[in-house]
């Protein structure tokens, strides 16, 4: 996904999010909503970094 910051433009991963169903209900300012389990896949990061337009890595 090309994203744009402050007239800088980079590149992003799109991250897969799971919900799985629990069978559990639950009540929110009087209304009953089902519960999910949410699960994030863990992305890679990248080994050069810039902050500032100075480069370093980690």
């Amino acid at each position: 996904m090309q994203l744009t910051y402050r007239g800088q433009s980079y590149e992003t991963l799109d991250t897969s999010v799971d919900a799985i169903a629990t069978g559990e209900t639950a009540t929110f300012l009087g209304l009953s909503y089902a519960r999910k389990q949410f699960t994030v896949t863990q992305r890679q990061q990248p080994a050069d970094l810039t902050y500032r337009g100075v480069r370093y890595t980690r």
